[in-house]
C-alpha cells in the first residue's frame, strides 16, 4: 500500500465503528439509517484502500480482525473530538451544543444528579443529556454495547474491558416503619437484620443487592424474605406502610419522615463510581457533570 495515496473518510471509519459494535453488516446498516449493500460496499473499499482484511466472515455474521478494532477505537476518538470542537466554536447558544448519554441506578438517578444536572442545564442551555435508569448489571452491558458514554453504579466491579473510577462512598442504614420493635433503637447487629424474615430486598443485579447477599454470605446466614422489588422507592414504601424493613443507601432516606433510620453494627458502606468502556472518550460535558457529582 502508498501510504501517500491512502485515505480514509468519516463516512468509512462510521460505518466500520458500526459493525464492530453490532457484529453485523445488516444490524449497522439500521443503526447508521442506509442500505446494507451499502455498508458492505464501503467495508470493501476501505479494505482494498488499506490492503488488509478488516472482518472474519463467519457464517452471517462477521468478526473484527485487529486491525477494524484499532480503527474502530480511533473513529471514537475522531467523533468525540469532532462533537467537542464543534460544541466549543459553536458557542453556548448554539443549536449544535454539547450531548450526553448515561445511566444510573436508580438512587442515583433520584438523589444524586438532579442538582448536579440543573446547575449543567443553567450552564449550558443547549447541552442534551439522556439519562437511562437502570441496575448495576444492566448498566455495565449497556456501556460495552457502546450505548451510552458512561454510567453511575455501585461498586467494586471488576472487568477488564471498563475503566472504573470511584465517586464517593456512603453509609448503609437500616430502614423500620415507625411502629416497628426497633423503631427507637439508635443501631442494630447486622447479624440481626440479615436473620429477620421480613427484610425486604431488592432484585438480583441491582448494587445494593449484591452488598447484602454478600454481607449475607460473610455472616454465614441464609436470608429469607417475602418480597423482591426493583426500585428502592418502592422498598421504602413498603416499610413506611409496616410491610417489612430494609437496608438502605443514606441518600434514600436522608429528608423523609415516614420511616426510622438506625445505624448498623458494624458500620455498613457502599461505593458509587462511574464506568465507561475502556479506550473510550468522554465528552468535555461528560468531565464537568462528574465534578459537579462530587463538590459541595
Amino acid at each position: 500500500m502508498d501510504s501517500q495515496k491512502a485515505y480514509v473518510e468519516l463516512h468509512h471509519l462510521r460505518y466500520l465503528r458500526a459493525v464492530v459494535r453490532t457484529g453485523s453488516v445488516t444490524a449497522a446498516a439500521e443503526a447508521e439509517f442506509v442500505a446494507q449493500p451499502s455498508v458492505s460496499k464501503q467495508l470493501r473499499a476501505l479494505e482494498k484502500e488499506l490492503g488488509v482484511p478488516l472482518f472474519h466472515r463467519v457464517g452471517r455474521r462477521v468478526v473484527p480482525t485487529g486491525a477494524a478494532l484499532a480503527l474502530a477505537d480511533c473513529a471514537d476518538r475522531v467523533f468525540d473530538e469532532i462533537a467537542t470542537t464543534i460544541a466549543a466554536v459553536s458557542g453556548p447558544e448554539s443549536p449544535l451544543g454539547e450531548s450526553l448519554r448515561m445511566c444510573a441506578t436508580e438512587t442515583v438517578s433520584d438523589n444524586l444528579l438532579p442538582r448536579a444536572l440543573a446547575e449543567l442545564g443553567r450552564r449550558h442551555s443547549r447541552c442534551h443529556i439522556l439519562v437511562e435508569m437502570l441496575g448495576t448489571d444492566d448498566a455495565i452491558e449497556r456501556v460495552l454495547a457502546d450505548e451510552f458514554d458512561l454510567a453511575i453504579v455501585v461498586l467494586p466491579l471488576a472487568d477488564s474491558r471498563l475503566d472504573i473510577h470511584s465517586l464517593l462512598t456512603e453509609e448503609v442504614l437500616l430502614t423500620v416503619g415507625p411502629g416497628h420493635r426497633w423503631a427507637s433503637f439508635a443501631s442494630i447487629a447486622l447479624r440481626e437484620v440479615l436473620e429477620e424474615p421480613d427484610l425486604l430486598l431488592s432484585m438480583p443485579g441491582l448494587g445494593l443487592r449484591s452488598m447484602v447477599d454478600e454481607a449475607a454470605r460473610d455472616a454465614g446466614v441464609e436470608l429469607r424474605t417475602t418480597f423482591e422489588l426493583r426500585s428502592q422507592q418502592a422498598i421504602l414504601a413498603l416499610v413506611a406502610s409496616g410491610g417489612g424493613i430494609a437496608l438502605s443507601p443514606r441518600m434514600s432516606v436522608d429528608g423523609r419522615d415516614d420511616v426510622t433510620a438506625l445505624r448498623i453494627v458494624p458500620e455498613l458502606n457502599r461505593q458509587i463510581g462511574w464506568i465507561r468502556r475502556k479506550g473510550r472518550h468522554l465528552p468535555r460535558i461528560a468531565e464537568e457533570l462528574l465534578g459537579l457529582l462530587v463538590s459541595p
